[in-house]
């Protein structure tokens, strides 16, 4: 195991270099060169924190449940599974 620092950043725009959200993930690795088993420990991490009741305490209804499908979406997409 290895401990690694690893920063994402998502929806980066080129011009003025500035992402949507950024992250920075620091744990113990046992893929030091992709870091994935550190990825999934933090995405199970922030899923953890969610709680669609504070999206209908927003009248967020839909938003909440457009965020469910993309991640559910995402994740079969990250571990192959989008083709079935």
């Amino acid at each position: 195991m290895a401990h690694e620092v690893i920063k994402i950043s998502t929806g980066l725009n080129l011009d003025s270099l500035n992402s949507e959200v950024e992250i920075t993930i620091e744990g113990e690795s046992k893929m030091p060169f992709w870091n994935d088993d550190l990825k999934v420990k933090a995405i199970i991490s922030l899923l953890n924190t969610i709680d669609i009741k504070h999206y209908h305490e927003e009248n967020l209804h839909d938003e909440g449940y457009k965020a469910f499908e993309d991640i559910i979406n995402s994740t079969k997409k990250a571990f192959g599974l989008d083709i079935i």
